[in-house]
């Protein structure tokens, strides 16, 4: 005896977004600033424009940018989320990569063992953020980005 089945529900395919897995965004953002710590221990040297403030070459979009406001950015992103989820991280090593950048300090052993040291918490936690945490946390920092740069312009 055979029953008769309900006919299956024709549900409308709706494409979702294509978006990257946060390991993959990860490694997109960390791998400029493995690349500049591997020239500092490989060469001993950073990468300087035409005025000698020191740049890198981001892979995604084939552009230079400054190093030390790049890297100070990371280290407000990742202050930022310690502060909003409760954890006593502190991005130390990349604020202080960055202000010596900034300054055309030298870059000595004891900082790039930090440096070595906090990349893979880095890597931890941006691996750990939703997209919704990370769009948010760079929507605050380039907030945060604007707000000292009119400071400092007296604005």
């Amino acid at each position: 005896m055979t029953h008769a089945r309900k006919p299956r529900r024709n549900k409308r395919y709706v494409p979702r977004v294509a978006r990257l897995p946060m390991l993959i965004k990860t490694q997109q953002t960390l791998a400029p600033l493995e690349s500049i710590i591997d020239q500092i221990e490989r060469d001993g040297t950073v990468t300087v424009d035409t005025r000698n403030v020191p740049i890198f070459h981001c892979v995604a979009d084939g552009e230079w940018y400054a190093s030390a406001p790049a890297i100070a950015g990371m280290a407000d992103f990742f202050d930022m989320w310690a502060t909003r989820h409760g954890h006593a991280f502190k991005a130390t090593a990349l604020r202080q990569l960055a202000n010596r950048l900034e300054a055309g300090m030298p870059i000595d052993g004891p900082l790039m063992a930090a440096l070595n040291r906090e990349i893979p918490n880095l890597r931890r936690i941006g691996a750990s953020l939703d997209q919704a945490d990370a769009s948010d946390l760079l929507r605050q920092t380039q907030i945060r980005a604007e707000l000292d740069a009119a400071r400092a312009t007296g604005a």
